[in-house]
């Protein structure tokens, strides 16, 4: 698998767009930006993303602090 997108320089519809072709297989779909949280919160109770232990929306100001984390967690796991 490769790492996933590095969200520093995206806008969240671009971001979303990608990461949600990269796990096609996955089904995650895409949302407004205005309901970042609901995506990933409803991405990690997926069993791939639950099993990689990548974190819900809690505790993360910006969709970006939290899309961040998630590709430490998935280059690691990579």
């Amino acid at each position: 698998m490769a790492t996933t997108y590095d969200p520093r320089y995206m806008e969240w519809d671009q971001w979303c767009a990608l990461t949600s072709e990269q796990f096609a297989a996955q089904n995650l779909g895409t949302a407004p930006e205005t309901e970042w949280r609901e995506w990933v919160d409803g991405m990690v109770g997926i069993g791939y993303f639950m099993d990689s232990a990548v974190p819900d929306s809690r505790g993360f100001d910006d969709w970006r602090d939290w899309a961040q984390m998630m590709v430490g967690i998935m280059s690691v796991r990579a």
